[in-house]
């Protein structure tokens, strides 16, 4: 009995592991499995990064399109004359606070800006006065339909037509007391507006997101159709983590068409003094600007301009060249995020 219970510890040693061994291999497992955390760790925290970055490069190419299509459609639908109508409306309307060491405030204003109805994208002409008959379109899109309301211009003068200072009208139930054959006709809404254009506003506000850097606003986007300028109650946010918002308006003053003043020019506007007609004629180009977070908070980065070596921290949002614009310069909890400057220029097709 004796030689089987040793032979059965013999064996029991020869198979089994000290308990040093065991702190050993639970060592080398735990800082094995330490290293591939981290690699792991680093790689979502990497694939969150790039991912973060592509999110944010598709919300700008969309916000770069709405803006776009608004600037180019500015103008569109706005008559040269608007009688004793007490209307102005200027296609393209710049506030700059430079001055105030805030943001610019871009207004725009024209019957196709609206994006929120079909029918302020649709346009004819009077075909049949006698009976109020509107040319049809093969794109359907661009018909004026039953109940929409609509707004009448006069071919050749471009003047508003009204009614006794009714300037909207129900189509085809109401129309101005006189009209002819050609007169042009545009589409504001499906159901209902109180001025015979849009009001559309850009400007920064409203309350970003926590993943955003503090400081930072959300741009807005104002639309209105009933009251010029836009009420703040139709801001609408189209993009989080901006830091700043700068515009500039290209200028063609000696109608040579030759771009030859960029404004605003150390805060000035001169195009605000320029009658609505002789507007359409000077302006040429628009050119955007907007300081944009890229990617979350990074403890381990700081970023650094390379184009203010002297001053990593300033960024200069706005056209340099002629000093459109103005330096932004990061507050401290602002220096751990990277920033990119967005550009982009418009050419308005309906001055």
């Amino acid at each position: 009995m004796c030689n089987l219970q040793e032979q059965g510890l013999k064996l029991s040693s020869k198979n089994g592991f000290s308990l040093t061994e065991l702190l050993i291999t639970l060592a080398i497992f735990s800082l094995a499995m330490g290293s591939i955390f981290s690699v792991y760790s680093a790689l979502v925290k990497h694939t969150t990064r790039q991912y973060c970055i592509a999110e944010s490069d598709s919300e700008l190419t969309i916000v770069k399109d709405i803006i776009s299509r608004d600037i180019m459609m500015a103008g569109y639908g706005i008559a040269d004359d608007y009688g004793n109508l007490n209307y102005d409306p200027r296609p393209i309307e710049l506030i700059n606070e430079s001055a105030k060491n805030d943001f610019d405030i871009l207004t725009l204003r024209g019957t196709a800006i609206g994006i929120f109805s079909r029918a302020s994208q649709a346009w004819s002409y009077v075909e049949n006065a006698n009976f109020l008959k509107l040319y049809k379109w093969n794109d359907a899109r661009e018909n004026i339909n039953k109940n929409d309301i609509v707004i009448f211009i006069e071919p050749v003068s471009r003047k508003l037509i009204d009614s006794d200072g009714k300037a909207v009208f129900k189509y085809p139930k109401e129309s101005p007391s006189s009209y002819e054959d050609g007169t042009l006709v545009y589409g504001i809404h499906s159901e209902d507006a109180k001025i015979p254009y849009y009001s559309v506003q850009y400007l920064l506000g409203g309350t970003s997101p926590s993943r955003c850097a503090p400081g930072t606003y959300s741009l807005l986007r104002a639309e209105s159709k009933d009251s010029d300028p836009p009420p703040p109650s139709v801001r609408r946010p189209l993009l989080s983590c901006v830091k700043d918002f700068q515009v500039a308006i290209g200028l063609d003053e000696d109608d040579d068409g030759i771009i030859d003043h960029w404004e605003p020019e150390n805060g000035e506007i001169i195009s605000n003094k320029y009658d609505t007609k002789t507007l359409k004629q000077r302006i040429k180009q628009i050119k955007v600007y907007l300081l944009v977070q890229k990617g979350n908070y990074d403890s381990g980065y700081v970023y650094k301009n390379p184009d203010e070596p002297d001053s990593p921290w300033k960024i200069y949002v706005g056209e340099k060249l002629n000093n459109s614009g103005r330096y932004v310069t990061l507050r401290s909890e602002q220096k751990n995020y990277n920033w990119r400057l967005i550009s982009f220029s418009v050419t308005p097709r309906n001055l």
